[in-house]
């Protein structure tokens, strides 16, 4: 019988303390600030990154240490393990999944590749049921057709207040992102499956109460059943935001203990900016 490790990156929200009670090998992203480069969570915290986010700076995010992750992987393989499942942040904003595969490679270890199309709270729900399924004597390809049909209509639907950063990061041209913030136009984004894991304009919306409710009849419609429905209220100290989404999502009759509220995840504050909320939705496994 193989033998599992599941293995992520801080893109999904996890301490490193959490990982280690779940039996999760937890690697951290990388955040630069100028000529600075701090291990995700280890080096710098997620309340930190959003001081220096308010203060207008602009930091750059990278998959983590390649040293790192074969120092992982190596360890792994002397303690038994055969098979790296590996969650990390989706191949559409980052390249960590390719490398994870070239070094299990390199080591003779056989890599699995769960792509949630996502991040933050549906990277860490999908990589804890992994690691459940794991406990549960799955095989590394059982565990991946379980998830799978989870994922694939699971969603992030993104509200952005500071459009600099999406102008930044070239979601927004100039042009367009002054026009919408002359004009109070509110992008909604998504990230799924059909983006491939690409950050995408779901919409475009005058003024923010609009936008809310466009976002929300949008999910709500997306959901197959509300009561079989996991959801995560996330947001970058935007609480104001998050009350609209809950709000909405009780009235439509989703069970108050289906919701989750959390804060976005560093590395990805680091693109959305400051006052940003984001609805994530999966079914129940």
């Amino acid at each position: 019988m193989e033998k599992i490790a599941v293995v992520t990156d801080t893109g999904s929200n996890m301490s490193f303390q959490e990982a280690a009670q779940k039996g999760i090998h937890l690697l951290p992203l990388q955040i630069t600030f100028g000529e600075k480069s701090y291990q995700d969570i280890e080096e710098i915290s997620t309340q930190e990154i959003y001081h220096k986010l308010k203060n207008k700076e602009m930091p750059k995010t990278s998959m983590p240490v390649y040293s790192r992750i074969e120092e992982c992987f190596l360890h792994l393989k002397e303690n038994g393990y055969d098979t790296i499942l590996g969650v990390p942040l989706t191949t559409g904003l980052s390249t960590t999944a390719s490398t994870m595969e070239s070094i299990a490679r390199e080591l003779g270890l056989r890599f699995v590749l769960i792509d949630c199309y996502s991040t933050c709270q549906i990277q860490k729900y999908v990589c804890l049921k992994a690691k459940e399924l794991v406990d549960a004597q799955k095989s590394a390809d059982e565990i991946v057709q379980i998830l799978e049909p989870k994922i694939q209509n699971a969603n992030s639907v993104i509200l952005v207040k500071d459009l600099d950063h999406l102008k930044r990061g070239g979601r927004l041209t100039p042009v367009a992102a002054r026009m919408a913030s002359l004009l109070k136009i509110f992008p909604i984004l998504q990230i799924n499956r059909s983006t491939q894991g690409k950050i995408d304009v779901l919409s475009k919306v005058r003024t923010e109460t609009k936008a809310y409710q466009y976002a929300m009849e949008q999910v709500i419609g997306q959901m197959k059943n509300l009561k079989t429905t996991k959801v995560f209220l996330i947001d970058t100290e935007y609480p104001a935001g998050l009350e609209q989404m809950e709000k909405a999502l009780i009235q439509a009759g989703m069970p108050r203990e289906n919701i989750t509220r959390e804060v976005i995840s560093s590395v990805i504050a680091v693109h959305t900016g400051m006052g940003c909320t984001c609805i994530q939705f999966i079914e129940e496994v």
